[in-house]
Formats: C-alpha cells, structure tokens, sequence
C-alpha cells in the first residue's frame, strides 16, 4: 500500500465522539505518546491535511426485534444502511418489491455510497443508495464491482452454475464468455473490487473455462485487459486453476496438477513451481496476494483429518497459519505488516493475529467475514457482531466502540480524503 502522507488524522465519528491520532512516518510509524493537553487533537488537526472516514455498512432492524433468531430476515426485513461515522446517509428497505436484498454479498460500498444488486426471474438490478441505475437481462451474481468517476463497472457471473460472464459498464457488455469462470470475488482482501482490477485506466480480470474435444486441452485461462484477450499458457496435465492475478504487469495463475490432492502449483512465465503442503488431506481453494518485490503469498482453506481449516503458503513453501481448527476468514497485508482473521466453528472465538502475535476475542460473533476488516498503513479496524444482546461494534487495535444499532454490521470502508481549504 503505497504511503498517504507524512502525517495522517485519524478521525473516528463514532461512540462519543472524534479521536485523532498523529503517525510520524520518520519515527518507525508509531503513534507518537498523549502530551496530555486538552487541546492536543485540535492541535493534531490544525496540523494533520487529511482526515480518516470511516464507512460503515449492515443491515438495521426495529428496536426491540430480535433479528438474531431471524438471521435470513425471513420475517422482519429490516433495511440496508449506510453510515459515515455515526451519521446515517441511506437507509433502504429490503423486500422482494424493492428488489432489495439482506444479503451481504448483495450490498456494498464503493466511493462513499451503498450500491445493490438483486436477480428476480430474468434481470439483475443495480441500486445506488437505494435508487435503480440500470438493469439487464440475466441472473448474475456479482464478483467484481468498480466506480470510476460517473461509471460503474460489474463483473458478473451466471448464476445457473453452468458458466457465462459479463464485464458491463453502466449495463453495458464490454466483453462476455458463455461458458467462463470467474477467478475471485468481493472478498477479496487485497483488491476491494474483487476480480476486477484497472491498469493504466483499463478494466482487467481473469477466467477460465473447460475446453470441448479430444484435441483441445481440458482447461483454459483468459486474461481480458481493455478491448484485448490473451490466453495464458497453461501445464498440460493442469486439472484446476484457482486463481490469476497480474504482479507486476506479469500473469500469474495458480492450481492443481495431476491427482496430488494437497499440491500447489504457480505458473509465472511459463515456469512451473509446486508446493506441498504436509499435513493436509485436500485443498478447498486458493487465492494469491501480492506482498511487493515480486513476492507473493498463497492462501485459502483445505482439509485436515476431516476438519476445515485455513493455510497460508509463503514464498518457500511454509504454511504460516497453525490453527488447526480455525478457520481462515481473511489475510491482510501491508508493507512490513500482515494480519490474519481467523475464528471457530460457527463464528466462535475470532482470533486477530498481526505479524505473529495473537489477540482473541471470546464468545460468538455472526457475519464475520473478510469485508468487515480494513488495514489501513499499520493500523487494523474490524468490526464484529456479538451473538446475544450486545450492539455491534468496532475495534481499533484495543479500542472498542460501539456501534449503536439494532442489527449486524457487514462491512467496513476506510477513505483518506484531504481536508477542505479553509
């Protein structure tokens, strides 16, 4: 993550008010200690060009209802909201009428504002803090989403599981494939708009999809960058691609070769290398993260003696996620810094380790999932949802504030915006 500036305010709407704190990026970018004057964060603000906002999304529900014992929203429907710090900006209510879903993966932020998207029989809709802005026909489910300026960008994938993508601006086909796979999602840690990236201003991603007849290898895998295709080249006895990303402004793809069930192998340049990953019976899935100098690590989940749990592959082959009976929710990485989101069964005990220490949080939490953390420089914010009667709430290293309302938070949003002239 590139550096914002040489002093950053981190000013957090929310709980009883502002905080700020000062980062002197000379000093090893640690928080500089409290001088204990009252006036220090109007200092620290005079001084301090830009502001930290915090975008907070979920689904809200009557006071008094208990939405726990109704998580699918069956009976309450309750509404998707947006907050910024504590002040609520939209506030839309999910029916079937509305073409609103409380669904997740079915809202998200994007450049300070709440996008949806929905499918009744033959359409997707896309909303904009509530208000449609374009649909076509077919059922697509969503796994790149960009704004750039006054266009939208979506990355689709059929949602008959047969294969068939879009890559659609304002609605608009951009490029398709009937029988295409889309490599990532919208839980991607490293790129918030999922399996969609933009280099030099042009729309890029990846997919795959299983060729027809003897003489045409089995597997195939596309790189679409602007108006121009190219196909990588993929190991004959390659029998899984799962995942591509560019680094570098090189393709690298990674998958499975062969019949080994707990092998990773990483094609870059036409070079094969292949890990082993001991200890584990089969590999769930994959996903690439760059960590810069061309270095990358590999991560996902698989299977260990009939139990799910996560792994995390480095350069060297190494896994450097131990828990055997954790599972791996998300893996965030910045220079000189990676922290892992891991929990229990059923959202027990989520544990946040950064850099090799661990901090866990006892109890069970719903909805955790990798859009509800950020990593912003060296600071992490995660915002976590108590089973029970607790409110929602966020934490920033060890400050917890709650965040007041009936309902559970989805995901978080930070944006660095420079403070208006005055």
């Amino acid at each position: 993550m590139k550096k914002i500036s040489d002093i950053i305010c981190l000013v957090l709407l929310l709980g009883l008010g502002a905080a700020c704190s000062l980062l002197d990026k000379n000093d090893g970018d640690t928080p500089r200690k409290d001088t204990g004057r009252a006036d220090s964060t109007d200092i620290a603000e005079s001084l301090s060009p830009y502001d930290t906002i915090i975008y907070i999304a979920g689904v809200q529900f009557p006071e008094g209802y208990d939405w726990q014992i109704d998580t699918m929203a069956a009976e309450e429907k309750g509404e998707l909201v947006l907050y910024k710090g504590t002040e609520l900006l939209v506030s839309v209510p999910v029916s079937y009428d509305n073409c609103v879903s409380a669904d997740p993966d079915m809202f998200r932020i994007a450049d300070g504002h709440l996008y949806s998207d929905f499918c009744d029989n033959k359409q997707t809709i896309v909303k904009c803090d509530g208000k449609e802005i374009f649909r076509y026909d077919g059922r697509e489910q969503m796994c790149g989403f960009a704004v750039k300026g006054k266009d939208v960008w979506t990355l689709g994938q059929d949602r008959s599981g047969e294969g068939g993508l879009s890559l659609r601006k304002n609605g608009k086909v951009v490029h398709s494939h009937e029988g295409g796979f889309i490599l990532g999602n919208l839980a991607d840690t490293y790129n918030r708009q999922g399996a969609l990236s933009f280099v030099d201003g042009e729309p890029v991603f990846f997919y795959y999809y299983i060729g027809q007849g003897a003489l045409s290898r089995s597997t195939h895998c596309v790189m679409v960058k602007g108006t121009s295709t190219t196909e990588l080249d993929v190991p004959k006895n390659f029998n899984r691609i799962m995942d591509a990303k560019l680094i570098d402004g090189v393709p690298v793809m990674v998958g499975q070769m062969g019949t080994t069930r707990n092998m990773l192998s990483i094609v870059k340049k036409g070079t094969v290398v292949s890990y082993t990953l001991v200890g584990f019976d089969k590999l769930g899935n994959c996903r690439i993260t760059p960590v810069g100098d061309g270095n990358l690590l590999l991560s996902g989940e698989c299977f260990a003696s009939g139990l799910v749990t996560g792994y995390i592959c480095d350069k060297d082959g190494n896994n450097l996620f131990y828990d055997i009976e954790g599972r791996l929710i998300g893996l965030y990485v910045s220079e000189g810094i990676d922290v892992i989101l891991s929990c229990g069964e059923n959202g027990a005990d989520p544990t946040i380790t950064t850099n090799g220490r661990s901090v866990g949080h006892a109890g069970r939490y719903l909805y955790i999932s990798a859009k509800s953390a950020v990593l912003l420089e060296k600071l992490y914010f995660i915002a976590l949802n108590p089973a029970g009667k607790e409110r929602p709430f966020l934490l920033r290293e060890s400050k917890k504030t709650t965040i007041d309302f009936n309902g559970f938070v989805s995901e978080l949003d930070i944006q660095v915006v420079k403070k208006e002239e005055r």
